[in-house]
Order: C-alpha cells, then sequence, then structure tokens
C-alpha cells in the first residue's frame, strides 16, 4: 500500500503494537470482524519507495511492482533482435515445448500412465508414442482421453475428490454405462431397461460382434443381450456363445416379444 493521504485517513496507528490498523472492519463469510494491519517499510523490492505493508507480505508496494520483478530477469530481450524476438513468439521454438500437448488438451503416456496403469488399462498412442490411450469402461474401445478427464480421475484414486469419474470414450457409453451416476432410489427413479452382464462379458461381445447390432446394424447405444434366460442357469450367464449385441431400441423389442420376457428360459431375437 503505497502511502498518501487518503490511505492514512483509513487507517488508525498503535503506538504499543507499531501496526497500522483499518478503521473499518471487514467481515468474513462466517460473520467474524477482521481488522487487517499493516506495517511501514523502508524501500519497495522494485520501485525503491517507502510503503505500508500488509503482514506478513514480500515487500512490494502493488501488484503492477511485484509483476513486473517477475519479468526484470527477462530483461536481455530487450538486446535481442528483432528477428530473434519474432522466433520466440512462436511456441514451437521455445526451448521447453514438448508437441503442445497440454494445449490441445491431450495426455501424455510417460507422465499419467505410470499414475493410472495399476487400474486401468493403457498403450501407447500407434502414430503417436508419446499420446496415452485407455480403455473405454463402457465398450473397451481405446481411445484418446482428454487431460482433464485423466486428471479427475488420478484425484479420485488419490482420495482427493469424491466419486469415480471413470474413462469413457463418449457421452454414448457414458449415459449407458448402468454404473454411471448410480446411486439407491435417486430422484426420479425408473426400472432398468436391461439387467447389468459383467463388464468383460459385455466388452468380448460387443469387440466380437464388431461394435454393430446384429438386427438393425446400428453402432450406437449397444447392449449385451443373452439369448438365454441367466434366472435358470447362472453358471452359463457368463458364456460368450448365449450372448450378442443389441442396441437400445431392439433391445427393447425384443423383450416385448411373448415368451422373451427376463424371466423366461429362452429368447429369440429374429
Amino acid at each position: 500500500m503505497i502511502i498518501c493521504w487518503d490511505n492514512l485517513e483509513k487507517l488508525r496507528y498503535n503506538k504499543r503494537t507499531g501496526y497500522w490498523y483499518e478503521i473499518k472492519p471487514r467481515y468474513s463469510l462466517s460473520g467474524r470482524k477482521n481488522y487487517y494491519r499493516y506495517q511501514y517499510a523502508d524501500e519497495c523490492k522494485y520501485c525503491k519507495n517507502p510503503f505500508l505493508m500488509f503482514k506478513d507480505g514480500k515487500g512490494f508496494c502493488s501488484m503492477s511492482c511485484a509483476k513486473k520483478s517477475v519479468t526484470m530477469p527477462l530483461s536481455f530481450k530487450k538486446n535481442l533482435s528483432e528477428k530473434a524476438k519474432k522466433r520466440l513468439k512462436n511456441p514451437k521454438n521455445h526451448p521447453n515445448y514438448k508437441g503442445g500437448y497440454s494445449l490441445k488438451n491431450i495426455p501424455t503416456y510417460d507422465t499419467y500412465a505410470p499414475q493410472i496403469q495399476w487400474c486401468e488399462k493403457v498403450r501407447r498412442n500407434k502414430k503417436d508414442k508419446n499420446i496415452l490411450e485407455v480403455k473405454c469402461a463402457y465398450c473397451g474401445k481405446w481411445y484418446v482421453p482428454t487431460l482433464s478427464s485423466i486428471a479427475s480421475r488420478i484425484n479420485v484414486l488419490n482420495g482427493k475428490i469424491l466419486g469415480e469419474y471413470r474413462l469413457y470414450c463418449s457421452n454414448g457409453c457414458k449415459k449407458e454405462c448402468p454404473i454411471y451416476r448410480k446411486i439407491k432410489y435417486p430422484k426420479g427413479y425408473k426400472k432398468a431397461t436391461s439387467r447389468e452382464v459383467q463388464p468383460e462379458l459385455r466388452q468380448m461381445v460387443l469387440k466380437r460382434d464388431n461394435y454393430t447390432c446384429k438386427k438393425c446394424g446400428s453402432k450406437k447405444s449397444l447392449h449385451c443381450h443373452h439369448v438365454e434366460g441367466i434366472r435358470w442357469d447362472p453358471l452359463e450367464s457368463a458364456d460368450i456363445d448365449k450372448c450378442i449385441t443389441l442396441c437400445k431400441k431392439c433391445h427393447k423389442k425384443v423383450h416385448k416379444k411373448e415368451g422373451c420376457g427376463y424371466n423366461d428360459m429362452k429368447c429369440e431375437v429374429i
């Protein structure tokens, strides 16, 4: 705080403590009164002028002086030629440039793979080995996630935030996943359109059928459908030969057929 008459009118000096206190208090969110105190400093670290420094301050009279002091070591730029200055403006010519992955919101393998490979399947991208690829939690496809989604997943694994933040290749997989944002009896609760199968079984079935519905050929909102009712034969519920890939619409139509309910023994698709 630069010393001037306007600032001194808002403060009062305490001889016992040697600090300047604000006359009007500042109220916190809890409603508590806070009287900020300042002390006299002989000179600012940048402009060398006397000022009133906030308690435990860093020795600058204003934010402008603090910002200028950071750029002072870079004053050698004034001695550079115009060609060198233009070259430095291009981020690719900067010595710390690593491909611009962070600007494109792309995670790198060497940085993030060691942090999540203990619980997620990861690999290097075939075109660019510096890029990280992970498996979708619903369909099992390999894809390049965003940097923000990887950061959220790491924070969850480290216990910094709540939730799961699983990795999905698209919004469609996220919505179709039976465990996405599901809690017991939430507001507006409705029965699921299909029973949940083992995630590994679903991914194997979708991959075998080339991520296409066997009835209409759609590639969106895919489900894993049991041809035989798992209620009567639970031990063979994980048999890949007894499952096919259907889209959400076809899955609903199939279970509306006579003798093809969830509790029936068999269910013919065609």
